[in-house]
């Protein structure tokens, strides 16, 4: 079963599901079947003018990294973190717009891949309980890698770094649209259809290639962030935040 699709769902809408029936882990399987998605998307939709919605299942968006790979090892967790970088950098530097819809929650790398959408749309409940978005990964001892952290301040409201990242505390719908983690909320069973309305809505606003360009220039640093991190990774001195000094 793919863990990701793609499909054009009308003249100028892509939209990219992300389901393995479970909690939407960023494994190899996911990594690898969500970047393939995102160049044959991007390749449908340059040749449309269109825009692209990406949505989870009607769990979460993404629970974040398959911490069982993580936990294998160094090289284990190099790897993965470099191939979701790999995807990051991709979502970061998409040719036109992106819709992101947190159909459910969105934990850690989840809420970071929130972070990458120019327009973002959370259920304002999941199963009849508030949304959860947030960088959790202080609260489960874990350090974050320099450059995800790029992620959180390039795109929250500067005065909540410190509860979204060094708290690392989860927000509901209504404080995540404070924070910056999402522009709107609506019911759980609209948020599919309303992340397809505005991107249709953008794909017709915005021209190309002028939007291109114009986007590279306010996300170019993120991005350049993400890809020296992955470089600095391959050679070792990227891991230091694997293993970080006993006492501060």
């Amino acid at each position: 079963m793919p863990f990701a699709t793609y499909k054009r769902v009308n003249g100028t809408v892509g939209l990219i599901q992300l389901d393995d029936g479970r909690s939407n882990a960023f494994g190899h399987q996911m990594l690898h079947e969500a970047y393939e998605c995102l160049l044959e998307a991007e390749k449908d939709l340059l040749e449309c003018a269109g825009a692209l919605v990406l949505v989870g299942n009607s769990k979460v968006l993404s629970s974040g990294f398959d911490l069982q790979t993580m936990m294998q090892g160094p090289d284990c967790a190099k790897n993965l973190v470099n191939a979701g970088a790999a995807l990051m950098e991709r979502l970061v530097l998409f040719p036109r717009p992106l819709v992101i819809g947190a159909t459910g929650h969105a934990i850690a790398l989840g809420a970071f891949a929130l972070l990458t959408g120019d327009y973002r749309i959370g259920a304002a409940t999941v199963g009849g309980k508030p949304l959860k978005v947030g960088l959790n990964e202080t609260a489960n001892g874990m350090n974050m890698p320099n450059f995800f952290c790029e992620g959180a301040r390039h795109a929250l409201a500067p005065q909540y770094l410190r509860e979204a990242v060094a708290l690392g505390l989860i927000f509901n719908a209504e404080r995540a649209q404070v924070v910056g983690f999402l522009d709107e909320a609506v019911p759980q069973d609209q948020v599919v259809e309303a992340a397809v309305t505005k991107a249709g809505e953008l794909a017709k606003w915005c021209k190309h290639p002028a939007f291109h360009n114009n986007k590279r220039l306010v996300h170019a640093p993120l991005a350049d962030r993400v890809a020296r991190g992955r470089k600095e990774q391959a050679d070792g001195e990227g891991m230091k935040w694997l293993n970080p000094p006993a006492k501060l």
